[in-house]
This record gives C-alpha cells, sequence and structure tokens, in this order.
C-alpha cells in the first residue's frame, strides 16, 4: 500500500507541476505577443517555439517527479488555462490530449528516460498546435470576434482560416511543431545533465 501511494502525485510533486506550468505559460505569452505582428511565424512557428523553450521545465518537474499522472495535469491544466479564457470547449479537446501523452509514458521510470520524454512531449506539444485550430472549426464567427479584440489583424486572421482549411497547411504546422519539440528536449537533456544535476535540482 505504502509503495502504491509513493507512485501517486502528492502536493509537493503538484508544486514543483504548478511552478514550472507558471514559467511555461509566462514564457508562452511572451513568445505569443513577441510573435503576432509576423503572422507566419505566430501561426507555424509559436507553439513550436514554446516547445523548444517550454521542454527544459518539463524535463525538471520530469525528472524531479517520476511518477505517472505528470503529463496528465500538464495538459489538463493548459486546458483549464484555456476554458478560463473564454475557450471553454477547449477543456474536453485537452483532456484528450493529455490522455493520449500520458498513454504514451506507460511503463516503469518512463519520466527520467530520455525517449520516451521525447515522445510524450512532443505529442503533448503538437496537441498545443492543433489546439489552436480548434476555435476556428468550432466557431469561425465568434472566434474572428475574439481575436480581434486580442489584436488579430485581418491578415493574421485569413493566414489562420487558410491554414486550419488546408490539411498540408496544418501538416506543415504539425511538423514545424514536432521538430521544435524534440529539439528542445535534447537541448533540455544537456542542460539537466551539466546544470540542474550538478546544481540537486534533479536527481
Amino acid at each position: 500500500m505504502e509503495q502504491t501511494l509513493k507512485k501517486k502525485l502528492g502536493v509537493r510533486d503538484i508544486m514543483t507541476i504548478a511552478a514550472m506550468m507558471v514559467i511555461n505559460f509566462a514564457i508562452a505569452m511572451v513568445i505569443g505577443t513577441v510573435t503576432l505582428p509576423f503572422p507566419a511565424v505566430y501561426l507555424y512557428g509559436s507553439a513550436g517555439i514554446d516547445a523548444f523553450i517550454g521542454a527544459t521545465f518539463y524535463l525538471v518537474a520530469a525528472n524531479r517527479i517520476n511518477k505517472h499522472g505528470l503529463l496528465f495535469a500538464w495538459a489538463t491544466v493548459y486546458g483549464l488555462i484555456q476554458g478560463v479564457m473564454g475557450y471553454m470547449f477547449l477543456v474536453p479537446y485537452f483532456l484528450i490530449v493529455a490522455l493520449i501523452a500520458e498513454l504514451c509514458m506507460v511503463g516503469k521510470n518512463t519520466y527520467r528516460s530520455a525517449v520516451r520524454n521525447r515522445i510524450g512531449w512532443m505529442v503533448n506539444s503538437i496537441g498545443n498546435f492543433v489546439g489552436c485550430a480548434v476555435p476556428l472549426w468550432w466557431s469561425w464567427d465568434s472566434y474572428q470576434e475574439m481575436a480581434a479584440s486580442s489584436g488579430f489583424d485581418a491578415n493574421t486572421l485569413n493566414m489562420q482560416l487558410s491554414m486550419v482549411t488546408s490539411p498540408e497547411l496544418m501538416l506543415l504546422g504539425v511538423v514545424i511543431t514536432a521538430v521544435l519539440a524534440i529539439l528542445g528536449t535534447l537541448f533540455g537533456q544537456r542542460l539537466l545533465r551539466k546544470h540542474f544535476q550538478k546544481a540537486g535540482i534533479v536527481g
């Protein structure tokens, strides 16, 4: 029984996830703001750039906690944040992303496996990219109003509509996001070995 309890996420684990997510989400907001004036970069690259930078913070949490449920919690909280921002219909979508990402981590000590973390983080990141298209598929008219109030110009909206209605362009975005997510985990793994492990932040 005690061994089972140790495998469940505890309060300290949740606090670690929350701390890493706050940093990651703050970075994502900055990336979105900086790339918004450049529609092509914003639409096709912002999710990937976020995945590249955020990989390090995810890996810190993964290596410190090493318990199943981490990616599920990570993607679920991200979905809840989207819901609070006005996209409540995205919550079920991100629950599905959370489940798929967590299923990628089935097995023992997978959260300390470089390869499995790479796969799980890539799936989560692709889910984030595709999630940007869901509001347009769900309700284009209401999304236009919300996007306009957030600073989107007509050119960006038209490019976004073209992207989400073209399988080829969506695939391009998925590939860019996947590549940057993988590169992010490779870079993050090196940082963990060179700095975080020496500092005792991760085991």
